[in-house]
């Protein structure tokens, strides 16, 4: 876990993870208590972040 914020006034949370693999994703998420109970109500939406940096450098490496 990277960060975690619960959204006021609503049920939603935005986690921040670094994990391996999408698999290990899928693990951590299936074992949660809320998914247990209520999976079927529960949406989950993942996005790929990128730290700014890493992504800055890869543009000066490509640009020359």
């Amino acid at each position: 876990m990277v960060d975690l914020w619960k959204v006021v006034g609503e049920r939603r949370v935005f986690a921040v993870v670094n994990v391996d693999s999408p698999d290990t994703l899928d693990r951590i998420l299936f074992d949660l208590p809320i998914m247990k109970k209520h999976g079927h109500a529960v949406d989950v939406q993942v996005k790929s972040l990128r730290r700014y940096e890493d992504f800055a450098a890869d543009v000066k490496d490509r640009l020359g």
